[in-house]
């Protein structure tokens, strides 16, 4: 049997899912994400909605549907197994946002594209999007000096 948090073909299983599946799955997730990320962080040539935005978007939505089902979980049904998990795996979760806030070359594949002729082409909800996608790179510490970017990483993991 699969791991109902990796099966995104339909409605989530909550009657499936038991504490033993969250850290593979979060594993996996952020393994594929973090993967994905490098992939097309490197990728030559201008990036565009369909070779970087839609694919990041795709693997970040993936990630948060399944952790959104273990923290649901966690709210309406509380247990010390699935609390054991959920904790053990919050600091991974945060962690893997902080440094995608924080990726100075997504950020710029990001400004790029903002810049990039083409980006009068794309739909008002996709230029919104990368709009979004850029102020919360600046939000999230994209721009400070990697001194700062440690300080701020460090604050952030306490306020999970």
């Amino acid at each position: 049997m699969t791991n109902p948090l990796l099966d995104f073909s339909n409605l989530p299983r909550f009657a499936d899912i038991k504490p033993e599946h969250v850290t593979p799955a979060v594993d996996q997730l952020l393994r594929d994400n973090r993967i994905l990320v490098e992939r097309i962080a490197i990728a030559a040539g201008a990036p565009t909605w369909d070779s970087f935005v839609a694919p990041l978007d795709d693997a970040n939505e993936r990630l948060a549907r399944a952790w959104g089902q273990v923290a649901h979980l966690n709210a309406v049904m509380n247990n010390p197994p699935l609390r054991e998990a959920y904790n053990a795996n919050l600091p991974k979760i945060s962690q893997y946002y902080t440094e995608l806030s924080q990726d100075e070359r997504l950020y710029a594949k990001f400004k790029a594209l903002r810049s990039a002729p083409g980006f009068d082409r794309l739909d008002r909800e996709q230029q919104k999007i990368v709009d979004n996608e850029l102020r919360d790179f600046r939000l999230g510490g994209a721009e400070l000096p990697p001194d700062l970017k440690t300080e701020f990483k460090q604050a952030r993991s306490q306020l999970d």
